[in-house]
């Protein structure tokens, strides 16, 4: 049967970082598998949309020029399409004097710490406060914290957790106290928790300083990456925006050639080849009853 694909948003840390730790400015942002789908159908749109059956049709239902020229906008500013080749440069330098197996290596030692720390607390936690008032406690521990996806990423949240679970021992809050001593019998300890803190520290240092100092500041790059940041959501909006309108009007081969509509077909036979993302001519006649307006948005 085939099955419909949806896309969700990154959460990212919104945490400041302290000034031993790395700064999220110096981080390449890096996107989701999520995001990187969206990229994807949005581009594929936009070009097989302007074939005159499609464009035509389109045209009835509102999608105008402006429209048009609206999302190729947004698409390459959420890409990245736009930002000067320096901004890379100094991402690279600052966030990425770890090169190949090695930084990869420390990545993923983060990204264990994280998959096995992250959901342990929230366990712990509902364990430990009482019933009243676990689901404000955890609610206020993991504000603006989530798991992220091996990458940069994971050195912001691992870090804002590290403060997290500090912060517990400083609280004189009963409940608090008790959270960090569990987790500190689990095997959270100040020592494995400094060993963490070198990883990070390594992730932060890298193999020296660049050779030249960078050229772009903090705040203008801080500003671009705002920037494509917001041209993310703003993409997402509108591609769901008229993927909902313009799936009522084109049958299901049409919406999968237009990347409205996905089809992820089931495991094949030995030998047999299968098409993940069917095309327009191999997508069946009774897709059309399993995917039409069961296809979620990209959100």
């Amino acid at each position: 049967m085939a099955k419909a694909k949806s896309a969700s948003a990154p959460r990212n840390p919104g945490a400041h970082a302290a000034t031993s730790e790395p700064s999220e400015v110096s981080l390449p942002l890096v996107l989701t598998a999520a995001e990187q789908e969206l990229l994807g159908r949005a581009l594929r749109f936009l070009v097989n949309v302007q074939a005159a059956p499609f464009g035509a049709r389109a045209r009835r239902e509102g999608y105008t020029p402006d429209e048009h020229r609206e999302g190729w906008r947004l698409l390459k500013l959420a890409s990245g399409e736009q930002r000067p080749l320096e901004h890379l440069f100094v991402e690279a330098s600052t966030g990425g004097n770890v090169e190949g197996a090695e930084r990869l290596r420390l990545l993923q030692e983060v990204d264990t710490f994280e998959n096995t720390w992250f959901p342990r607390t929230r366990a712990i936690i509902r364990r430990v406060v009482p019933r009243e008032r676990r689901d404000a406690f955890e609610a206020a521990f993991f504000k603006n914290l989530e798991q992220q996806p091996l990458g940069p990423a994971v050195v912001m949240s691992v870090a804002t957790f590290l403060r997290r679970v500090e912060g517990l021992a400083r609280n004189s809050d009963g409940d608090a106290k008790k959270v960090h001593k569990t987790l500190a019998t689990r095997g959270l300890t100040e020592a494995r928790v400094q060993q963490v803190r070198e990883l990070l520290g390594q992730l932060e240092a890298g193999a020296g300083a660049p050779a030249q100092p960078p050229r772009v500041s903090a705040a203008e790059l801080a500003r671009a990456r705002k920037e494509q940041r917001e041209a993310i959501e703003g993409l997402r909006d509108w591609f769901n925006d008229w993927a909902t309108t313009l799936r009522q009007v084109f049958p299901v081969k049409a919406q999968i050639q237009l990347g409205l509509t996905t089809v992820k077909r089931t495991a094949a036979a030995p030998g047999e080849v299968v098409e993940e993302d069917a095309s327009l001519d191999e997508a069946d006649e009774d897709a059309e009853g399993e995917v039409a307006g069961a296809e979620p948005l990209l959100g």
